[in-house]
């Protein structure tokens, strides 16, 4: 069985080529900076919105209290909230593995946002940052997290990173993070979220079973932006169709956004799960006026040539479709966002040298997350902030034996089913090719839940790519959405709990 393993989202190969050039490999901790508090004002939408901001570390020990890591986190709490219990606080996770969480920190969440150029396809002329009208922390605290080896995390003198760096013992890790952070800062009657972006969401769907389970801890929900809970449905292997059926309405949208074809989504997609996928399980034996047929239809959808489609055997990933798509104009398109365009510097190739959407949002949020930590928030050390980790990618260890795809869809079920009051927003961009938004909903609907719990799960689409807040329209409406979502949640449990007040009414 071959495999394919990547950066998931963000961190693409062709990234992380680039990105592996500039990031020394982490060294051990030495004696961490002590946390600094600093307080802000910002006006979000015309509202003064006060608040504390705590940079600093959170040890790990292991059972016999030996240091074991040094995990950097940067915390936001709304100032004036009598009542702690009553206030959400969320825990942020990029994904990688080996990312840390600066994306999501300045590009969505946090107080303070990177300005993008445009609708976000382009790079700003300079780099900045201003008070972010659409943080979540106007409805819940926020935790950004960086696991051990990104950021400033890291593991303590003499004690091997390597060992870390595994789906299984990631997860334990931020457990363990988690419960610790709630214990210090006395959040355990807080509703308590997790918000994961890409891999960030294999590791949010680990953690809300595994803290069920192992901390007595149970999470409100989970709110999961461009998910990765099945590996199979964006890994184009031979043999795995469902792959190559499943990425097919986004690389229709694409080819609609670039004026290479004119298709209705609902309409492709119909196509891609029946027609397509049908055509791709018969193999060598389909017939050839069938799969004349389906030659045709697929390049009308995608915008590639009857001949390239031919000669795939029908079968085009996603990296193919990046560079070839606007390939008699020199161009390649983003797998991140197929809205943004970069110059192939490899004509002859089959395949991109570089991702151009992820170019566009590494120097801007690099360099404003340095400038930020230091000025803003009085943080100051010497380290290097480690963005982005090819040594944590290549050491990562997915299996035990390295075979099969990861599936974590089935952590985030049992979890809905033990507990009722457990909810889940996920959130999927029409323009990533990383994650076909089509693989994230068809994943969703076949985590075989109850019919009970079918109501907690709320999938949104947006006209966006991977990051879907790139995009001011669909970061408003993130925004939203997932205010309304935590609002819910909460109002919900309470009725709940108290229906179940003696003298309650039934």
């Amino acid at each position: 069985m071959r495999q394919t393993f990547i950066f998931i989202g963000l961190f693409l190969w062709s990234g992380a080529l680039v990105a592996a050039k500039t990031n020394a490999p982490p060294a051990p901790a030495t004696a961490p900076e002590k946390p600094v508090v600093t307080r802000h004002l910002i006006r979000v939408g015309g509202t003064a919105l006060d608040y504390a901001a705590t940079a600093g570390f959170l040890p790990l020990a292991d059972e016999a209290g030996k240091p074991q890591a040094n995990l950097f986190f940067v915390a936001y709490t709304k100032a004036g909230e009598s009542d702690a219990s009553r206030r959400p606080i969320t825990f942020a996770f990029n994904g990688g593995p080996g990312a840390s969480s600066v994306w999501l920190h300045l590009g969505a969440l946090g107080p303070k946002r990177v300005v993008l150029a445009g609708d976000g396809t382009e790079l700003p002329e300079r780099y900045r940052l201003v008070d972010n009208d659409e943080t979540w922390l106007g409805f819940t605290d926020l935790v950004f997290v960086d696991p051990i080896g990104t950021g400033y995390s890291r593991t303590a003198e003499g004690v091997d990173a390597k060992q870390f760096y595994s789906l299984a013992k990631d997860i334990d890790v931020a457990s363990r993070f988690i419960r610790l952070y709630v214990t210090k800062y006395e959040r355990w009657l807080s509703p308590k979220f997790v918000a994961g972006e890409s891999y960030g969401t294999t590791r949010a769907a680990g953690l809300a079973s595994r803290l069920q389970t192992a901390a007595g801890l149970n999470l409100s929900g989970v709110m999961l932006l461009s998910s990765a809970l099945s590996f199979q449905t964006f890994s184009y292997d031979d043999g795995n169709d469902i792959a190559f059926a499943l990425a097919l309405p986004s690389l229709a949208a694409a080819a609609a956004y670039h004026k290479k074809a004119d298709v209705d989504r609902a309409t492709v997609e119909q196509w891609a799960l029946n027609d397509y996928l049908g055509a791709l399980t018969r193999g060598d034996t389909l017939p050839e006026a069938d799969r004349r047929h389906i030659v045709e239809q697929m390049a009308k959808y995608t915008g590639l040539s009857a001949n390239y489609i031919e000669t795939s055997r029908l079968r085009v990933s996603a990296a193919r479709f990046m560079k070839e798509l606007l390939r008699g104009e020199q161009r390649t398109v983003g797998l991140m966002d197929s809205r943004v365009v970069g110059v192939d510097v490899t004509p002859r190739g089959e395949y991109a040298h570089f991702d151009p959407a992820f170019f566009l949002v590494t120097g801007p949020f690099v360099a404003t997350l340095n400038d930020y930590l230091r000025r803003d928030l009085n943080f100051e050390t010497n380290r290097p902030y480690e963005f982005l980790s090819r040594k944590v990618n290549d050491a990562w260890k997915w299996f035990a034996h390295g075979q099969g795809y990861v599936y974590v869809a089935d952590d985030l079920a049992e979890a809905m089913a033990r507990d009722a009051h457990f909810r889940v927003f996920a959130a999927a961009g029409e323009y990533d090719l990383t994650t076909p938004y089509l693989g994230q909903k068809y994943t969703f609907d076949h985590m075989g839940l109850d019919p009970s719990r079918r109501s907690n799960l709320v999938f949104r689409l947006y006209p966006a790519g991977h990051q879907i807040y790139t995009d001011p329209a669909s970061l408003k409406k993130l925004h939203d959405d997932v205010a309304a979502f935590v609002d819910d949640t909460l109002v919900r449990s309470s009725s709940t709990s108290s229906a179940r007040q003696p003298g309650a009414a039934p």
